[in-house]
């Protein structure tokens, strides 16, 4: 059994210390313990105040947010703005190196560079050109052979359409398509 020792208090001070110590803990003592424990731990002394000053507590985060914001200058010049300058000059060098250079070359040095598929696309592009210009062709023979027929109406029998041109233009015609 723990050994008990008597302290004299006032009898002011021991009647609140009952009302506080029922509210606590079962025991005196643990009230106490507990006490003496949160001092300790929290490195204070019972003089000192726990509640904060509200009229200084503005003080104290302007002088905070005043040392935030020198730290962010100080990132600003000695970080930001030579990583600016740095990304700058490189990009004024490519603007630089950007202008197109133009070489005088002759078709047959550009017929030597170019790649199979170039010449194939050129081929082909060509082809395409000269079908198209013998179709447009072709359209207007038709056309201007339409142009010759005339419509015969038959009394007796069925009506028909007759050609009316000499058999050397038929000829040439045939020679060309054929």
């Amino acid at each position: 059994m723990d050994d008990f020792n008597t302290i004299r208090l006032k009898k002011k001070t021991i009647d609140k210390f009952k009302k506080y110590s029922k509210k606590i803990s079962p025991s005196y003592s643990e009230t106490l313990d507990f006490m003496i424990a949160f001092f300790q731990d929290n490195n204070i002394s019972p003089y000192d105040t726990l509640r904060v000053n509200f009229s200084s507590l503005p003080n104290i985060l302007n002088k905070r947010m005043d040392a935030v914001v020198s730290i962010l200058r100080k990132i600003e010049e000695t970080q930001l703005k030579p990583t600016k300058k740095m990304l700058e000059s490189l990009f004024e060098e490519m603007e630089e190196k950007e202008e197109p250079m133009y070489i005088d070359r002759t078709q047959e040095e550009i017929e030597a560079s170019k790649t199979e598929t170039e010449k194939l696309l050129d081929y082909y592009s060509v082809e395409y050109d000269k079908s198209r210009e013998e179709l447009h062709e072709i359209k207007n023979e038709f056309s201007n052979l339409l142009n010759e027929l005339s419509y015969i109406k038959n009394t007796f029998g069925r009506s028909y359409y007759r050609l009316d041109i000499p058999k050397e233009k038929i000829e040439d015609m045939k020679s060309r398509l054929f």
